[in-house]
């Protein structure tokens, strides 16, 4: 080797650690929290606790154990009954979860689940506002506005011809919201 091939070496050393070091942050931080994991894992038994109940209601429940944080919601729905015989179990989830020693974050979702309470697919939603709040004859209803959606409780999703792909839910005069279905697969 030559000095000049022996210097660069040595300069590429400190950079390929360097590049090596970053890389092992930046993949350590992407790694799931070990508390979110756990309360998910929570969060799908009380979800099924809650289909196999059958029973139309909420349920609440702190997942995070945080002072600040907002507590989980399970929303159990009924049975929706399609035009071509198909029934499905229907609740919403608001999911708060842990992000850090103390700080947590929450994700809302209309999950979809067969009579076998095997889990079928899902709306990403965002915010709990954004979910429905009844079954009524085979329609998801908005019963109540907010102050930023005015118009939310004239929106329903009819789910007698089968889970629509996607649907949309007017907010106020300027728009509204169009979500997409996530299947299980």
């Amino acid at each position: 080797m030559t000095n000049t091939n022996a210097g660069i070496h040595l300069l590429l050393t400190p950079v390929i650690l360097l590049v090596l070091a970053i890389s092992l942050l930046v993949l350590c931080s992407l790694a799931p929290n070990d508390d979110s994991l756990s309360e998910y894992i929570k969060l799908q038994k009380l979800e099924q606790q809650a289909l196999k109940k059958g029973i139309v209601r909420e349920y609440i429940y702190d997942l995070t154990h945080k002072k600040d944080c907002n507590k989980t919601k399970i929303n159990y729905l009924g049975v929706v009954h399609m035009d071509n015989g198909r029934q499905y179990k229907i609740l919403t989830s608001f999911f708060v979860f842990s992000t850090g020693s103390d700080m947590c974050h929450g994700t809302s979702n209309i999950k979809i689940y067969d009579m076998k309470n095997r889990f079928v697919g899902e709306y990403y939603v965002g915010t709990p506002e954004n979910l429905p709040d009844t079954l009524q004859d085979n329609k998801l209803c908005y019963l109540e506005n907010s102050e930023e959606c005015n118009l939310r409780k004239t929106g329903s999703i009819d789910l007698r011809k089968g889970l629509p792909k996607t649907f949309y839910i007017p907010c106020s005069k300027n728009g509204g919201d169009v979500y997409s279905f996530s299947s299980g697969d």
